[in-house]
């Protein structure tokens, strides 16, 4: 399971997390570990785009009151989902799970949160603008195959793992 912050702009007008230059890179990223987005179930911890009054059309991080009112649709989404894996995508799903965790600190080191295996990464956007960050993130999914997360074979039934991460 994929979990990023919620939608941008492109993300808001198509309805599909991830259609934007990140979700290009993510789906690199993904490819890069034997992987493509539809094998992974991908949801943001916000199900609303963020925006700023005093410059509407900019994004801004989520309040408190915002992830509260979203929590239990992210509850029930994994409770139905029951992923072996979460992929967190940045800090401020990050701290979703795992309260007071810094992503520089934590990131492509995965980490408990009571029955759920946590992997934080940065967010693909960071790497676009922060091209150092890039090769640390392709490091950082790795994990997956460590933690021993592989690809099935498409069409391999209910129960097989093809789509729960």
């Amino acid at each position: 399971m994929l979990v990023g912050e919620g939608p941008g702009r492109e993300e808001d007008l198509t309805g599909r997390p991830f259609v934007g230059r990140a979700g290009r890179l993510l789906d690199e990223l993904l490819a890069s570990v034997g992987f493509c987005r539809s094998d992974l179930y991908t949801t943001n911890v916000i199900k609303h785009r963020a925006t700023m009054a005093a410059a509407p059309g900019r994004d801004r991080a989520p309040a408190a009151a915002e992830l509260a009112a979203c929590a239990p649709w992210m509850t029930a989404q994994i409770d139905l989902i029951r992923p072996r894996i979460i992929v967190t995508l940045g800090r401020i799903p990050l701290a979703a799970f795992l309260p007071g965790a810094r992503i520089a600190d934590v990131h492509g080191r995965p980490q408990r949160c009571g029955d759920l295996t946590i992997l934080p990464l940065y967010h693909p956007a960071y790497a676009l603008h922060s091209p150092a960050a890039r090769p640390v993130l392709f490091r950082d999914i790795r994990a997956l195959a460590r933690l021993g997360l592989r690809r099935e074979p498409k069409g391999a039934g209910p129960g097989s793992g093809v789509g729960r991460s």
